[in-house]
């Protein structure tokens, strides 16, 4: 009997000490109990893949998951440093981070996610080549075929911006493509030809693209796949010389005398962190099996953006709809757990059977109906494009030739010094400080000194035609506004909504409308610019002293007069203040007009931050703000009345 209590005590001992031991091996089973990090890149079909495998690695093998999002460049740091652990989707011999991480062992690239690789290259609609009788459209290029026959149909492709050359649509500044298809274009001496235009975002792109198709008219641009455009439209694709691996090489990085070569078919896998991977070589077996077919990822692609689905739902649309794919990836315990996850726990149910408890959770006990306006903004927006679509682009060809470039041509014409000076008489004549003159002269000629003088007069171009064009906007209606309380009850809503409307909500439609470019910035910039202006006006008019205009009625002046001699002048500092509110606006878009092609100081910015060069960024930031503060100061002095401004001759009386 005395055995029995130490044998019983023994067997306590031993399963208190190996229960911790259980659940640790338990909850360790996937990354060692730690969450897993993926990253969530800001282009669909990357989306799309992270958030299949986030789903996957949840329901099939355990993991805890964290999704983070981010620019490539900050991921791929990050992947690099084991902050994160996995992207689902990498380009092979896009990065140079990725491929030094490489070679040194701090990443691995596993599998091959798409059957038979990405393809891309340059592209023009299908209809410009080979005709659409469908649709009525002759073709305008029979004959294109190769880059070589680019030069003789430079002027189908006509630059609005410059008639004399083609526009190649390139890919948004700071993606590897952009510089692939830039040393392409010098390589193949079309620069004398094309000019290489820079989307801002792909994004911007997808919406030139589709515009320019949708209205039947040619485009030239760079595309690739897997992407939704490449299930909804129809293209032809410009043949290139053969392809050399040798000569991409030196084409990607830059190094080496440049030769000929077609686009790399690329191959997409799943990059992981080395540590990561070596923790789990049952989920490194996993993504070796991943793979989609292209066909299938461009409808997924496409679906995502035309619905505005986001990757998640998308992912589990997927998951729903074709399990006979990834059930090929996973072994079958885990396949088994996702069924059971998804509903699907027979792997012969049909996709239509599996209930979609999200869906019934929203529709049975949600309180809020499922109403959306998406669908019905986009269809109407794309019947005016259709329909339009021609009168929105003389007008944006009426703005450009006729405004906007004129300004720019003649600012760039003028040499620095004289600028300089122009700028350092002007501020002397608004503030009466010599000291500052100078200052705001030598401030700008640092801006010079940093290489950015011609995108300071882009910038400072595009400002101040969209503050000249508010002010013939806004200054006349802030008058009437002034005199009429219907139209200031009018008005008071629609300026909220000016002011406060995201200003990306309607840079899509203006560049629908209004092409690539100056023109649609100038648009959103007048948009976003012109409320302050028209407020202070109606604010500074309806201030003005009762008395003073019952003393000029008085003696006997008219409407006009009493306007533009009493009224007026008395409200300038009001107006003034309108005027300085919309400048300073209008330069606060320059960073936000480069996401749709508007050339200058925010495209360097926009670069800087989607390649993660810091100096590049920053020094661009720097020169907007000289710009902001000189542009601020004077027209801040010359709203001041006159007898409020310092006179060097009355100073010196004293």
């Amino acid at each position: 009997m005395g055995k029995l209590p130490r044998v019983l005590a023994l067997a306590s001992i031993c399963l208190v000490c190996t229960l911790p031991l259980t659940a640790k091996g338990q909850t360790a089973s996937c990354n060692d109990g730690q969450p897993v990090r993926l990253a969530d890149l800001n282009w669909e079909s990357a989306s799309f893949t992270t958030h299949v495998v986030r789903k996957l690695l949840a329901s099939g093998y355990g993991c805890a998951t964290e999704i983070v999002p981010g620019a490539s460049a900050a991921i791929e740091s990050a992947l690099v440093q084991d902050d994160l652990q996995i992207i689902a989707e990498i380009w092979s011999g896009r990065s140079p981070i990725i491929e030094e991480a490489i070679e040194q062992g701090k990443v691995e690239v596993v599998g091959d996610t798409l059957t038979d690789g990405a393809e891309q290259g340059w592209y023009v609609p299908h209809y410009v080549v080979h005709g659409d009788p469908e649709r009525g459209i002759e073709a305008s290029a029979p004959d294109l075929r190769s880059w070589r026959d680019l030069p003789r149909y430079k002027s189908l492709f006509a630059d609005p911006e410059d008639p004399g050359k083609g526009r190649f649509l390139n890919c948004p500044s700071g993606w590897v493509c952009e510089n692939t298809n830039s040393r392409l274009l010098q390589l193949h001496g079309l620069e004398n030809d094309y000019t290489n235009f820079r989307a801002g975002t792909g994004a911007a792109l997808d919406a030139a693209i589709s515009s320019a198709y949708d209205r039947g008219r040619p485009i030239l641009f760079y595309y690739w796949q897997p992407a939704g455009l490449m299930a909804k439209y129809k293209f032809h694709k410009i043949e290139q010389d053969p392809f050399d691996k040798a000569c991409w090489d030196t084409i990607v990085t830059g190094q080496g005398e440049l030769c000929s070569s077609d686009f790399l078919r690329a191959q997409l896998s799943v990059a992981a962190s080395a540590p990561f991977a070596e923790r789990n070589p049952e989920l490194v077996a996993f993504f070796e099996k991943l793979q989609f077919e292209p066909a299938l990822l461009n409808r997924m692609i496409l679906e995502m953006t035309e619905t505005r689905k986001n990757g998640e739902a998308m992912a589990d649309q997927f998951l729903r709809e074709h399990p006979d794919v990834w059930r090929a990836w996973l072994p079958t315990a885990a396949s088994a757990r996702v069924s059971s996850a998804l509903g699907m726990i027979e792997p012969s149910d049909s996709p239509a059977s599996a209930p979609d408890t999200a869906a019934e959770a929203t529709a049975g006990g949600g309180i809020f109906p499922d109403w959306s306006a998406a669908a019905f903004v986009n269809r109407q927006l794309m019947g005016m494009v259709k329909e339009y679509g021609g009168v929105f682009r003389q007008v944006s060809d009426f703005m450009l030739t006729r405004l906007l470039l004129p300004v720019e041509r003649l600012m760039l014409a003028i040499p620095p010094w004289i600028f300089l000076l122009l700028v350092g008489a002007l501020s002397w004549h608004a503030t009466r400080k010599p000291v500052a003159a100078v200052l705001y002269a030598a401030c700008l000629y640092l801006v010079g000194a940093l290489g950015l003088w011609d995108k300071l007069i882009q910038t400072f171009a595009l400002v101040l035609v969209s503050t000249l064009v508010s002010i013939v906007l806004g200054v006349p209606i802030g008058i009437i506004a002034a005199r009429s309380r219907i139209l200031r009850r009018i008005l008071t809503p629609v300026l909220d909504i000016m002011q406060t409307l995201p200003s990306f909500v309607y840079l899509i439609p203006v560049l629908m409308l209004f092409g690539l470019g100056k023109v649609p910035a100038l648009f959103a910039t007048i948009i976003y610019a012109v409320p302050p202006l028209i407020r202070l006006t109606t604010l500074g008019l309806r201030q003005v002293d009762p008395d003073v205009m019952e003393a000029a009625q008085a003696f006997g002046v008219t409407r006009w007069q009493m306007l533009t001699r009493v009224t007026l002048p008395l409200a300038r500092p009001s107006i003034m203040a309108g005027i300085n509110q919309t400048t300073m606006m209008a330069l606060a878009m320059v960073v936000v007009a480069s996401m749709i092609g508007a050339r200058g100081l925010g495209e360097d910015v926009l670069a800087g931050i989607q390649t993660l060069d810091v100096g590049r960024g920053l020094q661009a930031g720097a020169a907007i703000v000289i710009l902001a503060i000189v542009i601020d100061r004077i027209t801040q002095a010359y709203g001041r009345p006159r007898r409020q401004r310092p006179d060097p001759s009355r100073e010196k009386l004293r």
